[in-house]
């Protein structure tokens, strides 16, 4: 086998092979090199290395930071969505006024007729 350079990684031949074979592959490793792998980065900390109580990596982030929904922005509804939205509106509506509905639904709900916007919008509209 010849001697790797560095950067390279060695020629390797199968067993096995006819007679010759294994002479013609290292000839091609050889004329073009492969490059050397980099070993995977090992993980800085492994689940349950350190304590669970510890003090947090970042003392100057709110917990809530990232599950703000209200953050979201939402993007502008067509005229068709809105028509499509009016549509299930009612459906909807009516299973956010049964008692036992649960408070998402009827957030929902709400979000849904904020999204829609006023109905008298939506009548000007149809009549042009």
């Amino acid at each position: 086998m010849p001697r790797k350079r560095k950067g390279e990684q060695a020629a390797r031949t199968l067993t096995g092979q006819q007679y010759g074979q294994a002479k013609m592959q290292e000839e091609a490793q050889a004329a073009v090199p492969l490059p050397s792998m980099e070993e995977p980065q090992i993980p800085t900390m492994k689940a349950g290395e350190q304590p669970f109580g510890r003090r947090s990596e970042r003392p100057n982030e709110m917990v809530t930071a990232m599950g703000q929904p209200e953050a979201v922005l939402t993007p502008e509804a067509t005229q068709q969505r809105k028509m499509q939205m009016l549509a299930i509106l009612p459906l909807l509506e009516q299973a956010a006024s049964e008692p036992y509905a649960s408070p998402q639904t009827r957030n929902f709900a709400r979000k849904l007729r904020l999204a829609i916007g006023p109905m008298e919008d939506l009548q000007n509209q149809n009549r042009e």
